[in-house]
């Protein structure tokens, strides 16, 4: 896809950058799909992360059985993740915006777009059934799991933590650069691709382990 000519952005635009849905997304039937799947604690961390000073994208990822701690659930999910992280604008003299531009890093990396997603890539071995919540300690470092999972079962509870024993949704978010200049608009034209291309990533993926109502910005 190739971007139109960078211009400044009007300023209603970029204020209103976060009511952008999905082409074709009905957007009272998403946030009730999203109200009624991720409790108001999670809702409230997605929602209070949207500034124009915070540039994001953020898909709501549902289970389609009971719990997403399975293996070939957080398997579809990571396939989703892996194509929202290659997409890609071109602009008109052919140079190509990748996410790995734009995203916001840590230690030279993209920050991971969900914790427990990211603790399951890096060990797929790892034991589903022992999953602690909120905190989640993996090889020694805490893994903070709370607001960015949803409908949420929990178990035997320790000190601070319980096994967390259901989880029917979770999000993926996706930080990008905020600094001034030239950057920031870099961001925000990767970030009006990803609306963009959301249903397009859907269809390819031919999902059958989860739902995802929308993406968001």
């Amino acid at each position: 896809p190739t971007a139109p000519p960078r211009r400044p952005w009007p300023k209603d635009l970029e204020e209103n950058l976060e009511k952008y849905t999905p082409n074709g997304s009905p957007a009272k039937a998403e946030r009730r799909f999203v109200q009624g799947h991720v409790t108001a604690d999670s809702y409230r961390f997605s929602i209070s992360r949207k500034s124009t000073k915070v540039n994001f994208a953020c898909i709501l990822a549902v289970s389609n059985t009971a719990s997403l701690l399975e293996q070939e659930i957080l398997e579809e999910i990571g396939k989703l993740d892996d194509m929202v992280q290659d997409l890609y604008v071109t602009e008109e003299n052919g140079t190509q915006i990748r996410y790995s531009q734009v995203c916001t890093k840590n230690q030279g990396l993209c920050v991971p777009s969900n914790p427990l997603l990211a603790a399951w890539q890096m060990n797929k071995n790892l034991d589903l059934r022992h999953i602690t919540f909120p905190i989640f300690n993996q090889t020694g470092q805490p893994i903070y799991l709370a607001g960015t999972i949803g409908g949420t079962l929990s178990g035997k509870r320790s000190v601070r933590n319980q096994l967390l024993v259901k989880a029917k949704a979770t999000w993926l978010l996706y930080y990008l650069k905020t600094e001034d200049g030239e950057i920031n608009e870099l961001s925000k034209m990767w970030l009006i691709h990803f609306l963009n291309q959301f249903s397009n990533i859907e269809t390819s993926l031919a999902l059958k382990k989860i739902q995802v109502p929308g993406g968001w910005a």
